[in-house]
């Protein structure tokens, strides 16, 4: 009798989070623009008065990113993605409740911060962890579930003309806790504790795993091998000194203006093209489906390319993207749009990540990750708000749209000037 290989756990860590980050995408990152003209439409605010909010839940989520990373690092994913159910449940509650523009702006960062614990980073810290050489598909396949998340979209749009929008976020509050429970259960930080090994290798490789005592805390061979490029793991004051995390964050930044300008504003801008709400809808369903292409693609080449030029190519194919949206008043248009800028937002997603793990390791990685994204919030921040006011000023986003895919061509040098970094010194910090 044949007997079958028992699956490696971290692939049930790679499912439950991808479910998890498919929500939270569905809701809240891709599909919380259909609550954007529902809710200006009835307090009478401005375009760029509601941006606003955008731009501080990108602030809030960089100035909490190396929070968050540092509490992954100390007490793991699972306790803090528990967190983050609550507080985004009760976030969007009181989202629901709202009746003025203060109101608006602090129930949004409370959703905004248990999405920032809760999701995306303690999945991908633990996912570090688990894998090394299957790093970039293991990142992939978790990141699908935002990819996939698009398809909720269309039923973010149902809920709001079907219940009006206050009651369809009390109804998506009551899902993040149906969701996120589950998932939390299955997180684990480390392999090691549980008697695995990253990768699913077998027991027999353990002997390579001797103990060493190495500035204060107990560390594996395995663990210095986790660095592709052959250096130890970094401290976040090490990585802060290398030329390569400077200019990734400065890169990162770059293409997130862009990338959160038309996050925030694509079904606004395209209900302004005389798109119904229900097309608009579609379009970011396409979008976020095509981005699996990128997160997958791009996350599986990861794994025998240099990252850095996967990450270059992922910020031609938004820059273009972005400049073809500008002009998709053309329904032709939405197609090149999707399978340019869809490829291309999706691909950073698994890459980033792995990139990082490669090149500063695992040890640190929530507070490496979390400061990366402290110093690229800016574009974040930025990108939403500008957008918001030359559609005000201009009645158009057309000018908004084409600045913002020159500023994402920006990024493509500063991603290639990122060579993996020397072996730091043993400085202690």
């Amino acid at each position: 009798m044949v007997r079958l290989r028992k699956v490696f756990f971290g692939w049930w860590m790679v499912l439950a989070g991808a479910f998890n980050s498919l929500y939270a995408g569905g809701v809240f990152y891709y599909g919380f623009g259909a609550f954007f003209d529902p809710i200006r439409d009835e307090f009478g605010w401005s375009r760029a008065t509601t941006s606003l909010a955008f731009s501080l839940q990108r602030f809030e989520g960089g100035v909490m990113a190396p929070v968050v990373g540092f509490l992954i690092d100390k007490i793991g994913a699972r306790k803090l993605i528990f967190t983050g159910i609550i507080t985004a449940s009760l976030g969007f509650m009181l989202l629901s409740r709202i009746n003025s523009l203060f109101t608006f702006y602090i129930a949004f960062l409370v959703v905004s911060a248990g999405f920032s614990a809760g999701f995306s980073m303690p999945a991908q810290a633990a996912i570090v962890n688990w894998f090394v050489r299957r790093r970039g598909m293991a990142m992939g396949l978790l990141m699908a579930g935002p990819g996939l998340s698009g398809l909720l979209v269309p039923g973010v749009v149902w809920l709001i003309d079907q219940y009006q929008w206050r009651t369809a976020l009390m109804m998506i509050a009551f899902g993040v806790v149906v969701v996120g429970v589950p998932a939390a259960l299955c997180m684990r930080h480390r392999p090691e504790p549980y008697g695995y090994l990253p990768d699913g290798d077998p027991p027999a490789e353990e002997a390579i795993l001797r103990p060493q005592v190495r500035e204060g805390y107990l560390e594996t061979n395995f663990e210095r091998a986790s660095n592709p490029s052959g250096s130890a793991n970094f401290t976040p004051f090490q990585a802060m000194r290398t030329a390569s995390f400077w200019f990734l964050s400065v890169g990162l930044t770059f293409s997130g203006m862009a990338i959160s300008a038309l996050m925030v504003h694509e079904i606004p801008a395209l209900t302004k093209m005389g798109y119904s709400r229900e097309a608009a809808g579609l379009v970011v369903t396409g979008m976020t489906v095509t981005s699996l292409v990128g997160r997958l693609g791009f996350g599986w080449l990861s794994d025998t390319m240099d990252k850095r030029y996967i990450l270059a190519v992922a910020s031609v194919l938004q820059a273009i993207g972005v400049f073809i949206f500008a002009n998709v008043q053309s329904p032709w248009l939405i197609v090149p749009f999707l399978l340019t800028y869809g490829i291309g937002y999706g691909g950073p997603i698994s890459v980033r990540p792995a990139l990082l793990g490669d090149y500063f390791g695992s040890k640190h990685f929530g507070a490496i990750q979390g400061l990366v994204m402290t110093v690229s919030m800016v574009g974040g921040v930025v990108g939403p708000w500008f957008a918001g006011k030359i559609a005000d000023v201009t009645g158009s986003y057309y000018l908004a749209f084409l600045i913002s895919a020159a500023i994402a061509a920006l990024s493509v040098p500063l991603i290639l000037f990122a060579k993996p970094p020397p072996e730091p010194l043993a400085t202690g910090i």
